[in-house]
């Protein structure tokens, strides 16, 4: 079998070395991180690493995957004798804990297609997820619609209360969307009028055509109204929604509830939508 890193780009918490180049990767500076599986850290021994950002953006990696905003490495030919890794056309000099006897291949991936695998057989732990996994998983269930969905940074960075934004990957008549993520801890917990109300506003202000406000729990029912009423380009969307979006299930009759049956476009002329 073949061995895969998988590499999250993120920012050092602390002081790293890069087991590629041996160089320090500093407190705060970008870099990708490798956690094994649990069972590759408790019977295995592996522990993580944590690779420098050139070593990774010098090996000539494929394109952006546009569900998470990662990249896409080529796979790692390894030499039993050597610690010499050719990755594409460069190389990568790895010192590896423990001898590596087939091929390595790294691979990074969009953690949102991992969070929708594992969610699908235990839908609570979406409470358990933190903010930016929850944006992640909304990224991948827009892409699986046929979208393209590119998040607007990290949770805690600032974004004008927009998380994501999306258009069609393939249209006649192409739109903007944005997307806003409410992430709870606990299912009991409703999301109220007043992110409508201020999602609403941000949207307006921009050459937004939809709007989708997306919650890990429930809306409050003055919220649902404010929506219907007062908000028509926003779509509300909770955990029941978002159930059904891990199984692929987008044609739905709940995801055509805010579509009217018909339509009066002057006195006497009524148009039947469904």
């Amino acid at each position: 079998m073949s061995q895969r890193l998988y590499l999250i780009e993120t920012r050092a918490k602390k002081d790293y070395v890069c087991p590629s180049c041996h160089a320090r990767i500093p407190r705060g500076a970008r870099h990708f991180r490798h956690d094994p599986f649990p069972a590759g850290a408790f019977i295995r021994g592996e522990a993580t690493t944590h690779w420098c950002y050139d070593c990774i953006m010098s090996s000539d990696p494929g394109p952006k995957d546009l569900t998470s905003g990662r990249l896409r490495v080529p796979a790692v030919q390894v030499k039993p004798s050597s610690t010499t890794q050719t990755l594409g056309t460069s190389l990568l000099d790895v010192q590896l804990e423990l001898p590596l006897m087939n091929p390595l291949r790294i691979e990074l991936i969009g953690i949102g297609r991992l969070l929708s695998e594992q969610l699908r057989d235990d839908i609570s732990l979406i409470y358990s997820l933190s903010p930016d996994e929850l944006e992640e998983l909304i990224c991948d269930r827009l892409f699986a619609m046929g979208l393209e969905p590119r998040r607007t940074g990290a949770v805690n960075r600032k974004d004008g209360g927009i998380d994501i934004v999306f258009w069609p990957r393939i249209s006649s008549f192409p739109f903007l969307g944005a997307a806003q993520v409410k992430h709870h801890r606990s299912p009991q917990t409703k999301e109220g009028p007043s992110a409508v109300r201020e999602f609403a506003g941000i949207i307006a202000s921009r050459p937004i055509n939809a709007g989708v406000l997306v919650t890990n729990t429930s809306f409050s029912p003055d919220a649902e109204w404010f929506a219907r009423e007062h908000a028509k380009l926003i779509r509300l969307r909770d955990f029941n929604d978002i159930r059904r979006w891990l199984f692929n299930d987008f044609g739905d009759e709940a995801e055509w509830r805010e579509m009217p049956e018909s339509i009066e476009l002057c006195p006497g002329v009524t148009i039947k939508i469904r």
